[in-house]
């Protein structure tokens, strides 16, 4: 498999898996503040399997090891971000009532 193919499947499948985790966790956590939290460990959880994940996924087609670990430092801190919006979006939904 070529770099560019390979650079292409991994921010696919990353891009996709990132949009429906995030779509099924804000769904079923609306107005829900134990959910929303619930939703926010999850994937504070969640992030050393996606940075061990893509790194594995991307050491098929990179050899050096550079742009695998780039992109899953990237996609790591996606998800450690979302997890700690979904935390301070549950607090902010807390203390508006």
């Amino acid at each position: 498999m070529s770099d560019a193919v390979g650079t292409v499947l991994t921010l696919l499948l990353n891009i996709a898996l990132f949009g429906i985790t995030n779509y099924f966790a804000v769904k079923h956590s609306v107005r829900n503040i134990k959910k929303r939290i619930i939703a926010g460990f999850l994937f504070l959880m969640c992030t050393p399997v996606i940075f061990f994940s893509t790194l594995y996924f991307c050491f098929t087609w990179d050899d050096s090891g550079w742009g695998a670990g780039i992109l899953a430092v990237i996609f790591t801190g996606l998800y450690l971000l979302n997890g700690l919006i979904l935390l301070l979006s549950a607090l902010h939904i807390y203390f508006r009532k």
